[in-house]
C-alpha cells in the first residue's frame, strides 16, 4: 500500500536503458535455453546453446547498466546529469533531449529565477513522455517554470538566439533525421544568444556516430562558439563496468563553452 502511494506522489525518471530491451534479450536467452533442453530427446537442439551465450551476455550487460544508472546502483545517471548542471549558466535554458525531465527540472530547482524548456521527440522507441515530464515537474514544485515541447534536435522550433544556455545529454547521436549528427550542434548553437553558454555531452569520440571527428570542432567554430572545456566523461567521473564499455559511455565527451558575443566580431575602430 505504501509503495502504491509513493508511486503516485514521487517523480518517475527511469533510466537510459530501456526495460523493454532487457526483457526482450532475457526472453530470447530463456527461449534458447528451453530449446536446448530438448536435446535429451532431439540432439540437434543443442545448436540453440550457440545464441544463449550472446543473448545472455547482452541481457546481463543491459540489466547491470540499468542498475548502475538507477538510484540503488550508484546513481550514475544523476551524477552524469550533475556534470551538466554544474556548468550551466543563465536564466533561460533549453535542454535538448530531456527524456522524462530530470535534468530540466534540476536546472530549474537550482535557481528560482530560471525558466527552463525541455525538448524531446518522445518517440515510441523510448520509455519517456511529455505527460510524465509535466507530472514530474509538478511534483518537484517547478511546474510553473519548466515548459516541455515536442520537437526534433534537427530543427528546433525556436528563433535564433532565444536562450541564455543550451544543454544536451546523450541526444545528438540519436537524432534519426540527420545523417550527419554534427548538424545538431549547429542547430543547438543557432538558438543560443551571443554571449550565452552551452554544455553538450554526447558520444563525440565514437567513430560510428561521428565518422568525421573534425566536424565536431568545425560546427562549433562555424556556430561562433568556443569550447572552454572538452573532456572524456570517464575523466570527469570514473565509470564502473559496464558503463565504461564502448557500447555505453567509453566514447562520451563533455564539451562546454560559450558563443561569441557580438562585440567579439566587431572590427576595432
Amino acid at each position: 500500500m505504501n509503495t502504491a502511494r509513493e508511486n503516485e506522489t514521487s517523480p518517475h525518471y527511469g533510466t537510459w536503458i530501456r526495460l523493454r530491451a532487457v526483457v526482450i534479450f532475457g526472453a530470447l536467452t530463456a527461449a534458447c535455453v528451453a530449446v536446448a533442453l530438448l536435446a535429451f530427446v532431439m540432439p540437434w537442439a543443442l545448436i540453440a546453446l550457440i545464441p544463449v551465450a550472446a543473448f545472455g551476455w547482452i541481457s546481463a550487460i543491459l540489466a547491470l547498466a540499468r542498475h548502475r544508472f538507477s538510484d540503488s546502483g550508484g546513481r550514475y545517471q544523476v551524477r552524469i546529469h550533475a556534470l551538466l548542471l554544474n556548468r550551466a549558466r543563465g536564466e533561460n535554458i533549453l535542454d535538448i533531449g530531456c527524456g522524462n525531465g530530470h535534468l530540466a527540472i534540476q536546472l530549474a530547482k537550482a535557481d528560482p529565477a530560471r525558466r527552463v524548456t525541455g525538448l524531446d521527440f518522445w518517440g515510441s522507441a523510448w520509455e519517456y513522455s511529455k505527460q510524465v515530464c509535466e507530472r514530474n515537474a509538478g511534483l518537484e514544485g517547478v511546474g510553473a517554470r519548466v515548459t516541455f515541447v515536442q520537437g526534433s534536435a534537427a530543427s528546433l522550433p525556436f528563433p535564433d538566439g532565444e536562450f541564455d544556455c543550451v544543454v544536451s545529454c546523450l541526444t545528438f547521436h540519436e537524432v534519426r533525421d540527420l545523417a550527419d549528427k554534427t548538424l545538431a550542434l549547429s542547430e543547438a548553437l543557432r538558438v543560443l544568444r551571443p554571449g550565452g553558454t552551452f554544455v553538450f555531452l554526447d558520444l563525440f569520440s565514437d567513430p560510428g556516430a561521428y565518422p568525421q571527428q573534425e566536424l565536431v570542432t568545425q560546427r562549433l567554430e562555424d556556430g561562433g562558439a568556443v569550447a572552454i572545456s572538452d573532456a572524456a566523461v570517464a575523466w570527469l567521473l570514473p565509470l564502473p563496468f559496464p558503463l565504461n564499455g564502448k557500447r555505453l559511455l567509453k566514447h562520451a565527451r563533455l564539451i562546454a563553452g560559450e558563443k561569441h558575443s557580438l562585440d567579439a566580431h566587431e572590427e576595432p575602430g
